[in-house]
């Protein structure tokens, strides 16, 4: 005969175990749409077609969802071990915020070559 006890604790358990997963997802989802709006608003503020403004504007809300999410990563990660999936989504949303940085760099690489030289 099974315990009450056991089956509830069991019970309490699984739905625990189930909570956490699904927050590990929801986490993973809004990381993944922070990055598309992101990497939205890089190709707006660097399209040729884009106002001064629309650009202006997109710059700046590119700069915001960088830092968010930045500031999301270390405070998800901070102080834990993580998984292999954990380690290889950080690195997929390190790697395009540093494509985004470098290519909006390296125009002005070009001058400060010339001005040191």
């Amino acid at each position: 005969m099974i315990n009450r006890k056991t089956t509830t604790l069991s019970i309490a358990f699984f739905l625990a175990l189930f909570t956490a997963s699904l927050a590990n997802v929801a986490s993973a989802e809004s990381l993944n749409k922070k990055l598309d709006q992101c990497k939205a608003a890089f190709a707006i503020s660097h399209s040729k077609d884009s106002t001064q403004e629309a650009a202006v504007a997109a710059t700046l809300k590119h700069l915001k969802l960088t830092r968010e999410l930045l500031h999301e990563l270390n405070k998800k990660n901070a102080g834990k071990k993580m998984s292999q999936a954990e380690i290889q989504e950080n690195v997929m949303v390190m790697s395009h915020l540093l494509e985004m940085l470098v290519i909006e760099n390296l125009s002005k690489k070009e001058q400060t070559w010339n001005l040191n030289y």
